[in-house]
């Protein structure tokens, strides 16, 4: 039989092995999961906390100040541990994406093919650079501008390469390119997604292959058959609306933790004694500041996320939202997207309504939203309220420069702004990374059962092969002790020491 008569008749099989695959993806989700906030945990020092680093640099080289630039080259230390380590999760989750998630190969192969080889590029960019910025500080006398430009590089290529895998990531969102497929297929509430760039019948055929037949397809000679002309646009995806709001959110996102983070570690150096106290000091503004304009910036990001949410994904927005199956009111997000208090919103049952006779995956989609309604509701809120205390924050963090903001929190508060700032360090990194985790959450969860949203479901890029419970533990075990070996190296760069130092004059 020719490749193409024995792919073909694989599509037919692949009904009844449904439920087999369902299970498999089930388990390899567990994985995935703990692999990607694993990942993410180094990712964002690696993306946001450059951005802190290259601040106190500058700073320091404008005012002559070489505390700033101790602070920069200290700080720069958990900047290459947290690089090392994102570079080795990240091996690991693109390892997971191309054997565990087989069918991802039709991702990458077309829509994705183009942003994951400018990701490529970037990530040289990073590999070249960095080792640079870390090794030669104090070595341009001239000009110690030209140090900052070397960060500002890796800068760039890291935030590059975090674009374009994020823009990836919003395709599986809101599939730009698909035009009305989407709404046609399986998903009627769901409006036209620009231009018809994909060929319908590939998407599902790449789709229902490769899980089953996995790397051999590739080693066919008839095989690319099947992935050339799945797309007259392999560029689509940079052009989707979503994949700006997704980005800038996730930075700000990365930027508030770390800038916290880096706060609170200050924070914690001065209560304990540590160090220069003015040294320290000098670090705390300088992070709480940047973390405190980022949080402001997050509001106006979080909105056009929502916003996104309500106009391409309705039903995951009524789960958030919290809107009854019947639909329901919600003033502030009425007054929000309407500028007015009393705007019905319809429920998943009007959604129901709309699915064609025979529109299984679109039945199974509004099932699992209003399965995973209330813990995406409480993960939701989770990450508003969070965001709200933060900026309440950011906000009594200001009374270091107003006047009227001093006497304010002061009180309210009962305590100087300068005590507010030293415990609210620790406050807003703890919640920064609530929001982080439950906003994220948030958006992966509510895609179910999608891996791109109307058109594959998750079970279908699976690979066909058992993922056993065994293999699942052996492998969150791993990236668990990547992630214990990636703090360890942090504790002893930075907070073993400060048991064996004397208190005092000493900068660390």
């Amino acid at each position: 039989m020719t490749l193409p008569a024995v792919l073909f008749g694989t599509i037919g099989k692949s009904v009844l092995t449904a439920s087999s695959t369902w299970s498999a993806a089930n388990m390899a989700e567990l994985m995935t999961i703990v692999g990607i906030y694993v990942h993410a945990f180094f990712l964002i020092f690696a993306v946001g906390f450059p951005i802190v680093v290259l601040t106190l640099e500058s700073i320091g080289i404008l005012r002559k100040d070489d505390d700033y630039i101790r602070l920069a080259r200290n700080a720069s230390k958990l900047w290459g541990i947290t690089f090392a380590a994102g570079a080795v999760t990240g091996t690991l989750v693109e390892f997971g994406l191309v054997v565990v998630w087989s069918g991802s190969i039709a991702l990458i192969a077309s829509m994705a093919a183009a942003p994951l080889v400018i990701e490529l590029y970037a990530f040289i960019i990073e590999i070249v650079l960095i080792g640079t910025y870390l090794t030669t500080f104090n070595k341009f006398k001239r000009w110690k501008g030209a140090h900052v430009l070397v960060g500002v590089g890796v800068l760039f290529g890291t935030n590059l390469s975090a674009y374009m895998i994020l823009a990836v990531n919003a395709w599986m969102q809101v599939p730009w390119g698909t035009g009305t497929l989407v709404a046609q297929t399986f998903l009627p509430w769901v409006p036209s997604l620009g231009p018809l760039v994909v060929d319908p019948a590939k998407v599902k055929t790449l789709a229902t292959v490769l899980p089953l037949v996995g790397s051999s397809l590739l080693s066919s000679p008839g095989a690319f058959q099947l992935l050339s002309n799945f797309t007259s646009n392999p560029w689509i995806a940079l052009f989707n609306p979503d994949a700006n709001a997704t980005y800038f959110h996730n930075l700000l996102a990365a930027l508030i933790i770390t800038s916290f983070l880096a706060a609170s570690y200050l924070s914690f150096k001065i209560i304990k004694g540590y160090g220069s106290s003015g040294y320290n000091w000098k670090g705390l503004k300088v992070s709480f500041f940047i973390a405190s304009v980022a949080s402001f910036l997050q509001a106006v990001a979080g909105d056009f996320q929502g916003r996104f949410l309500y106009q391409f994904q309705r039903n995951i927005f009524n789960a958030t939202e919290g809107i009854p199956p019947k639909g329901g009111y919600d003033p502030i997000v009425s007054l929000l997207l309407y500028g007015k208090l009393n705007h019905f919103f319809p429920g998943t049952s009007y959604l129901s309504s709309l699915l064609p006779s025979g529109d299984a995956l679109g039945q199974l989609t509004i099932s699992a939203t209003n399965l995973y309604a209330p813990i995406l509701h409480l993960l939701y809120y989770s990450m508003v309220v969070s965001g709200v205390i933060i900026v309440i924050i950011a906000i009594g963090h200001f009374g270091l420069y107003s006047k009227i903001l001093r006497n304010l929190v002061e009180g309210l508060l009962r305590m100087k702004v300068e005590t507010f700032v030293l415990y609210s360090s620790f406050a807003g990194a703890g919640l920064a990374i609530i929001a982080s985790v439950a906003g994220w959450a948030t958006r992966e969860m509510g895609r179910h059962p999608w891996t791109v949203y109307g058109l594959i479901t998750y079970n279908d890029v699976v690979n066909a092969h058992a993922i056993t419970p065994l293999f699942t533990a052996s492998i969150i075990a791993l990236e668990i002790g990547i992630l214990l070996a990636g703090v360890w190296g942090i504790y002893m760069v930075f907070f073993k020491k400060l048991g064996f130092k004397h208190k005092g004059g000493v900068h660390y």
